[in-house]
């Protein structure tokens, strides 16, 4: 998963809606247990659902672009 481009269609033929905290971290280069923890401290939005979280295109999108910052220190 790439967060600029969109899912692939799932075998129903629907478009990917969620994705989880590993898929995140995979698709950012994190570890999950930062992307829970960035979920835990609200730097990122997610969905629940029951007791699941879920994280949709727009939350990580979101995130990415709330990261402007680009110096080294």
């Amino acid at each position: 998963m790439s967060a600029t481009t969109t899912p692939a269609p799932t075998s129903s033929g629907l478009p990917r809606a969620l994705f989880t905290a590993e898929e995140v971290a995979d698709a950012i280069a994190v570890s999950e247990a930062m992307v829970r923890q960035l979920t835990c401290s609200g730097d990122l939005p997610c969905r629940r659902i029951g007791r699941l979280v879920r994280y949709a295109q727009a939350d990580i999108d979101y995130f990415i672009h709330g990261r402007q910052d680009h110096t080294f220190r």
